[in-house]
């Protein structure tokens, strides 16, 4: 297989596979424990590369059954830890933060140690945990007899991708309802805990999978910031989905075009490309974007200006004759107005056709005194931070 395709599918492969479980790691707010299973598996990993070069130096171990142990042992080993997290957070005695902050790092710089002792037969070194490199993944062919069946990581990752699809199409209701309604899944008989300890043993799988191609730092982005940019965009869970995979997809080419440009590091490239998609995602998005909530404030501000001068006029009109109040200026005197933001409330209000000119005053028109009429306190326009943020169902 071309080097270059070999590259791009890998890629394409491992991003995909890290953000079908990301979106339902930002949706149950769990980012901070897919990053702390990313460092408590590394004592795991080194263990289990090194169990495995000395079983099979010793015969003992089929070489077909090597990447299964190099995999499931160390997501066993972060599977027992998140357990024991949560058992440590049941007690009171400290909040989950502190038990990620306390327990994860401290087993990751273990893990480093281990690798840095740079035991015979085990093919780790701290670069490659923490960085990853998918050019050199690449590189390393899957044999079977003198036939070349294409690299290692692309079947790797591709198993590990079919299984994330596979769980999320199996256990969808599940994991829907559990994510947002944990209450209502034990009324219909569903375990939030199994659930929630499947999943994170299919993060778990996922991390040490993509450690060779992204490193163990470089996964968390490729878990987070394509799920978290799809949740600034969507409403619900399945379009969360789609656009989560089509922005992993973007920013694994994206990122693998730019690191062959600037002759970078491609994981790295990778990350912050997918990074750079997040940002932009945030300020442009329409409805949760800051650009977007920004215009939000601005037309409620004048929406609610409009009220105000209407029913400012209402109160000072004279029937159909303007007083003195109803002039620009006296606006501006009455209800402490700058000329130029009561300039840009009239606009507005000509030009929605609840007041009307009459020579050089203002008058509320039919329309302003129905328009005013419709004011309640439910009808008020609500504050920014009002708004629903979590509309995916």
């Amino acid at each position: 297989m071309n080097f270059i395709v070999s590259t791009v599918l890998i890629a394409l492969v491992t991003a995909l596979a890290c953000a079908l479980p990301g979106v339902f790691l930002v949706l149950r707010r769990l980012s901070l424990v897919a990053e702390g299973i990313s460092h408590a598996v590394l004592p795991g990993l080194v263990a289990a590369f090194a169990l495995s070069a000395a079983l099979g130096g010793a015969g003992l171990l089929p070489p077909a059954l090597a990447p299964v142990l190099v995999i499931l042992a160390p997501a066993l080993i972060g599977l027992l830890l998140v357990f024991g997290v949560e058992t440590l957070n049941r007690t009171g005695l400290l909040t989950s933060d502190a038990s990620l902050g306390i327990l994860f790092p401290a087993l990751f710089s273990i893990g480093v140690i281990l690798v840095s002792r740079r035991y015979a037969g085990v093919p780790l070194s701290e670069g490659s945990i923490l960085m990853g490199d998918i050019t050199f993944a690449a590189l390393q062919q899957l044999r079977m007899g003198d036939l070349l069946l294409g690299p290692r990581a692309l079947y790797r990752m591709g198993t590990i991708l079919l299984l994330n699809v596979l769980f999320v199409l199996f256990f969808y209701k599940e994991l829907k309802i559990t994510t947002f309604d944990p209450l209502l899944a034990i009324s219909l008989g569903i375990s939030p805990a199994k659930i929630h300890y499947a999943f994170t043993a299919l993060v778990a799988i996922t991390i040490v999978g993509a450690f060779e191609t992204v490193g163990a730092i470089l996964v968390v982005a490729l878990l987070t910031a394509p799920a978290a940019a799809a949740y600034l965009v969507s409403k619900t869970l399945p379009r969360m989905i789609f656009f989560s995979c089509l922005i992993a997809a973007a920013g694994a080419l994206g990122g693998l075009w730019l690191a062959w440009l600037l002759d970078s590091t491609t994981s790295g490239t990778m990350a912050m490309v997918m990074g750079l998609i997040f940002l932009g995602t945030l300020a442009t998005a329409p409805r949760r974007g800051l650009i977007g909530r920004w215009r939000l404030v601005r037309r409620q501000r004048l929406r609610f200006a409009e009220q105000v001068l209407v029913a400012h006029l209402i109160h000072h009109a004279q029937g159909e004759r303007a007083a003195p109040a109803c002039s620009e200026g006296g606006i501006c005197l009455h209800l402490q107005w700058s000329r130029p933001f009561a300039d840009r409330v009239v606009a507005r209000a000509l030009l929605q056709g609840t007041v009307r000119l009459d020579q050089g005053k203002l008058l509320p028109t039919e329309r302003g005194r129905t328009f005013h009429r419709s004011f309640s306190y439910h009808d008020s326009p609500r504050s920014p931070g009002g708004e629903a943020l979590h509309e995916v169902p």
